[in-house]
């Protein structure tokens, strides 16, 4: 079965159609008889051929009549009862049995069909082609049989359409035969020995690929659409339903109810929620598309579709909650498919995933009772006239209905089950009889990974290595939290065994084994093995707990995959409370939100509400920009602040491909691709590509923002804004501009040296005079002098070795500080490829460390994306010196002001699928409250990340999901910043902006202390001004360490050296006036010098030491150290060299 699905997997097309009426005609086919009997297939090709099912104890769905129409037609019957129910009465089902007479016969052998065994020197995969071959030349051998017949009676390609537009005709062909999904019976798969049956596929229309244009014989039209059917009313034939005679055999009774069931709802558009490439369950007994699901009961009770499915097709509507001001909220959920209310509760956990919350009940009703309807089988074959009778069970009694045997508690002494119905079961009091128990049931949704899916007909697929193993499109948080469905297991036997789920995957429940304490799960909380997170890990907050309801009924039942005792509290109304934890999504916010635009890097600010306005006291309003330029403003919990002029459509997954309407709130239309955005008071800049700065004004209307522009133009800008002093900057190739913030018509320019292209400009002041340092192409540096009002190139520190650091082809950002606390600005450079220098931000342009190379985007070896995102500075380690802070190729770096990296850096982003081209800023905020800073980095996909001080991630309440994963080639980055934008709040906001999604969250163990906010760099570029500026005289003063003659680190990296180029690293407790490095083999022979000249106390670093004349071998690595004090030391370190 798995190899059957994996070469056809990807042609599992979704047929989609809303329908109040569909019409069913399904063709009865046979096959040549066999004579003697074929050992490979069940029966002899002949409806009711089957020695096996003449003997056995198959008193459901028994033999004897499965040639008639009349049988059939109450399996129909039972569909349309289910589809009546499942769709609250929006859908019905009408059937008519083709021909009239006798089944078709095809003149061929069911093995012709289905061989089981490879040809000599066939390959897997041609051997696999010519099975979905043979399979559709049975399709269309059974089309062009039925076909040949001009009466309506018995050939249902020719009857009319049906006038009414609500109405659809679909074809189902009931051939003779087992199913082989149920092979080995009662013995299980071991036993599975007849490999030539059939397996009951739905036929899309991408499987009619499949046909061989050569064969002559059938004068296949290889058409991709489907089969073109000579004089048919209907154009082209697309889909197929296909289902076996029986599923019973080898001693096992088995129905054929779901089978029906669920080939109409793929004929419906419902997708396979079971992975149909590995051949497994994904949601267990829980879904009526899961095979779990529709062989629940043993084939005779298809379950419901869960609460996606039933959304998805439009039956149900779920009731969307958002964090309330109170932090929690209560839904009384009624049971699925009741209609007496809120049966679905939906939860957003990010912008494209979500919980679905629905209320699972057996026996649909206070009463635990089940009422089952069925035809006798003496009755089976009649047409009119036929008795139906109801018998009704307990709901835990339920089994006796319709298994083979009775056991005992302990699963023993076994004897054969008098109660056992007999007949066809046509109807009962609640389609979710079958499921293991009832409670809540609470599903986690991942739209992305659904839209991908879809188009193939399938929820859960297998998504190969990337994303295999935390990827589903829906999935069931297991409130045992033993994750087990799915999974595959060993039975006592080494065969293999999986959990479909039980009562225990509900809440509330109650569990309690031999050997056990009594464990009572009420929720599903944030963190566990079962939890809210989302599919990639992200931190919600989020618990949901389901407590006793009024009139509840006990259900006691095991858990097969434990063996536990499990009492579930079922009722027809359970009220199901969401709560939100304090850091997560802000209360009383619409949060996450669809903005209807790509959201902009570095393209959000928060302002004071504008003079005179009668809302939003003690509150920010946010104002944030799209990729295309566009501005938009809300509250800071998300709510709109003026009348939205224009919406975009957006499509939301639905079976009707239906679209949901985004209203915009746009500052004014766009004035073109948006570089940047800065904002100072009620005013916000724009820098745009074709356009140039545009300032937008915010004023009150009472209740409402209004707003006034004003457009500067600039026909190529390429930086800026950037705000000081009441002045915005702005450059483009050629020139810097400075423009008044209250009047842009007032604005100076200053010449640029000659051919400097600039990237990225910086506040970098001296004294009184507001100084910009600029970095362009080639590191070129420049600086811009506010006292003298001119612009000068800089000297560019010389590069040690150009064979291994180069600057071409990179992009440049930088970043300013007084690093080294002598009360003078420094200037910070780094670039795209790794490329990264210091220097003093002067005329003297001193170098504080040479140009080093790190591992940042492409290195001009391996084809990585560039890393363009900017520079954080804060101090990181508390010890009253900035540092800067960046990311590389799924790395997060923090250098100190002597350009090392601090201990416990670089640290790696992800362990898994690695994050790099970043483009949006990390950021440095005390998250945890310790007093020191972490670094917050956001990730391409979606999560916000926290890291301390010594490079450990934080677990607590991190990562989150602030925007959302979607695994393709282009780079959606994650923007965000931190602010404390509600007095109501006493700890800061974190806000995120990913595709057309925005999301706040509330930082609940944040401080906003001051001498920790004076260590940080919460805003991208410094703050809404965008100065690149980190102010360190905020800091407290550097503590002042004793000088000591001492190394107190030394060692070599990366170790072992390959590729001979190898990298230094020692921490001296004194300055030094030289230090040498020495290499000796084990002889004692010194194979290599170097000197490294003068060191700082503290912290230092030498790259790129060339030791390729070194040959494979371990070495003993020795640092000399002459002390300014005049003493000596040295320090030893072993390192192994491979060549």
């Amino acid at each position: 079965m798995r190899r059957f699905f994996f070469f056809a997997w990807l042609a599992l097309f979704a047929s989609s159609f809303a329908v109040d009426t569909l019409e069913i005609f399904a063709l009865r086919v046979q096959f040549l008889q066999e004579s003697p009997d074929n050992s490979l297939t069940t029966g002899t090709g002949r409806f009711d051929s089957d020695s096996d099912t003449s003997n056995a104890n198959y008193s459901l769905d028994p033999s004897g009549h499965r040639a008639s129409a009349a049988y059939w037609q109450k399996h129909f019957d039972f569909a349309n009862n289910y589809y009546k129910a499942v769709s609250n009465g929006n859908l019905v089902i009408k059937a008519r049995i083709f021909p009239s007479g006798e089944p078709y016969t095809v003149d061929h052998y069911i093995i012709d069909y289905n061989r089981t065994a490879k040809k000599k020197g066939e390959k897997t995969a041609e051997f696999d082609e010519a099975r979905s071959r043979d399979y559709m030349n049975f399709i269309w051998d059974a089309v062009t049989e039925a076909n040949q017949s001009k009466d309506t009676l018995d050939n249902p390609f020719i009857v009319p359409q049906s006038k009414n537009s609500n109405t659809k005709r679909a074809f189902m062909i009931i051939h003779a035969g087992a199913s082989r999904l149920l092979d080995g019976g009662s013995m299980g798969t071991n036993n599975a020995d007849t490999q030539g049956d059939f397996m009951d596929v739905y036929v899309t229309q991408n499987f009619w690929s499949y046909l061989d244009s050569t064969d002559t014989t059938r004068n296949c039209a290889k058409d991709l659409n489907g089969m073109i059917i000579p004089n048919a009313t209907f154009d082209t034939l697309k889909t197929m339903m296909v289902t076996s005679e029986t599923a019973s055999q080898d001693g096992l009774n088995w129905g054929i109810n779901g089978t029906i069931v669920y080939q109409i709802g793929r004929e419906l558009g419902m997708p396979n929620t079971y992975d149909v490439v590995q051949g497994i369950s994904r949601l267990g007994y829980f879904d009526v598309m899961d095979f779990a699901g529709y062989n629940a009961g043993n084939g005779f009770f298809p379950v419901l579709p869960s609460a996606w499915v039933r959304s998805y097709m439009g039956w149900t509507k779920p009731v969307t909650v958002y964090p309330p001001s109170s932090g929690s909220i209560t839904e009384n959920i009624v049971a699925a498919g009741s209609g007496n209310g809120t049966e679905v509760v939906k939860v957003p956990l990010s912008s494209n995933e979500y919980l679905l919350i629905e209320n699972r009940e057996r026996s649909l009703g206070d009463s635990a009772r089940i009422a089952v309807s069925y035809v006798p089988a003496s009755d089976v074959a009649a047409e009119a006239d036929y008795e139906i009778v109801t018998k009704v069970y307990p709901v835990d009694s339920l089994h006796v209905a319709f298994e083979d045997s009775t056991c005992d508690s302990k699963g023993k002494n076994c004897v054969k089950n008098k109660k056992k119905l007999n007949g066809v079961i046509v109807n009962l009091s609640s389609f979710d009889a079958g499921i293991p128990s009832s409670g809540i049931a609470v599903w986690k949704v991942n739209d992305w990974y659904l839209r991908e899916g879809l188009p193939y007909g399938v929820a859960n697929f297998w998504g190969g290595d990337t994303v295999r193993d935390h990827q589903y499109g829906i999935m069931l948080a297991e409130a045992d939290g033993i994750l087990s469905i799915g999974k595959t297991f060993k039975n006592a036997l080494g065969q293999d065994t999986y959990d479909y789920g039980s009562g225990s995957d509900l809440i509330p429940h109650v569990r309690q084994g031999k050997d056990s304490p009594k464990d009572t799960v009420w929720s599903i909380k944030p963190s566990g093995y079962g939890n809210t997170a989302t599919t990639t890990g992200g931190y919600t907050g989020i618990t949901v707990t389901a407590k006793k309801a009024k009139g509840y009924h006990k259900e006691k039942t095991a858990n097969a995959f434990m063996g536990d005792s499990v009492v579930n509290f079922a009722a027809a109304s359970i009220p199901v409370t969401i709560s939100w934890a304090s850091n997560s999504l802000i209360s009383g916010s619409e949060f996450p939100k669809n903005v209807g635009l790509n959201a902009a890097v570095r393209g959000a600010v928060a302002l004071d509400y504008p003079e005179g306005m009668a809302v939003g006291e003690g509150e920010k309003l946010i104002v944030f920009g799209a990729a295309d330029g566009t501005l938009q403003v809300m509250t800071a919990s998300g709510s709109a602040l003026m009348e939205s002029d224009t919406t975009v459509k957006t499509s939301i997954l639905s079976n009707a491909d239906s679209t949901e309407t985004v209203s915009l709130y746009r500052l004014g239309s766009s004035y073109g691709n948006l570089i940047g955005i800065a904002a100072v008071k009620d005013s916000v800049f724009s820098l745009h590509q074709k356009k140039g700065l545009v300032r937008t004004v915010l004023s009150s209307a009472i209740d409402q923002v209004q707003y006034d522009r004003e457009l500067a133009s600039l026909k190529a800008p390429v930086i800026g804004p950037m705000i000081r002093n009441g002045y915005v900057y702005a450059a483009d190739s050629n020139k810097l501009y400075r423009f008044k913030t209250s009047n842009l018509s007032k604005v100076e320019s200053f010449n640029l040296p000659q051919n400097f292209i600039p990237h990225d400009m910086a506040l970098c002041p001296d004294g009184e005079s507001d100084n910009i340092a600029l970095v362009g192409r080639n590191a070129e540096m420049a600086l811009y002098k506010g006292d003298e009002g001119r612009v000068q190139k800089l000297a560019s520190p010389k590069i040690a070795n150009q064979n291994w650091i180069s600057v071409k082809k990179q992009s440049f950002r930088v970043a300013c500080s007084d690093f080294d606390r002598d009360g003078r600005s420094e200037m910070f450079v780094l670039g795209s490829r790794g490329y990264a220098t210091m220097v003093r931000a002067n005329d003297s342009a001193t170098v504080l460390f040479a140009p080093r190379s790190l591992k940042r985007g492409n290195d001009g070896k391996n084809a990585l994306d560039e890393e363009t995102s900017p520079i954080a500075i804060g101090d990181v380690n508390g010890d009253g010196y900035p540092d800067a802070v960046f990311v590389g190729y799924n790395l997060v770096y923090a250098l100190d002001r002597s350009g090392v990296v601090l201990s416990g850096f670089p640290v790696t982003v992800t362990k898994n699928l690695p994050e790099y081209s970043f483009l949006s800023d990390p950021l440095v905020m005390d998250v945890t409250g310790d007093s020191l800073p972490e670094i917050l980095i956001g990730t391409n996909g979606g999560m916000l990340m926290a890291f301390n001080s010594k490079g450990k991630a934080v677990t607590d309440g991190f990562p989150i999901s602030a925007g959302n994963f979607e695994y393709g080639e282009t780079v959606y980055p994650l923007t965000f910043f931190v602010d404390k934008t509600m007095d109501s709040l006493s700890t800061p906001q974190v806000y995120a902006f990913q595709r057309h999604s925005a999301s706040g969250y509330n930082l609940a163990k944040a401080s906003t202390h001051s001498d920790v906010m004076a260590r940080s760099w919460s805003i991208p570029g410094a703050g809404y001004e965008r100065s690149n500026f980190f102010d360190a005289s905020k800091l407290p003063e550097p503590v002042a360490s004793d000088s000591v003659e001492s190394i107190e680190e030394f060692f070599v990296y990366p170790n072992p050296v390959r590729g001979g180029v190898a990298n230094v690293r020692y921490t001296l407790g004194m300055n030094a006036k030289s230090t040498t490095l020495e290499f000796y083999d084990i002889t004692g022979l010194c194979v290599f010098s170097k000197k490294l000249g003068a060191a700082s106390k503290g912290a230092n670093q030498a790259d790129q030491l060339d030791i390729s004349r070194l040959g494979s071998d371990v070495y003993t690595a020795r640092l000399k150290v002459k002390f300014t004090s005049g003493k000596k030391k040295e320090k030893l370190y072993r390192v192994g060299v491979v060549r």
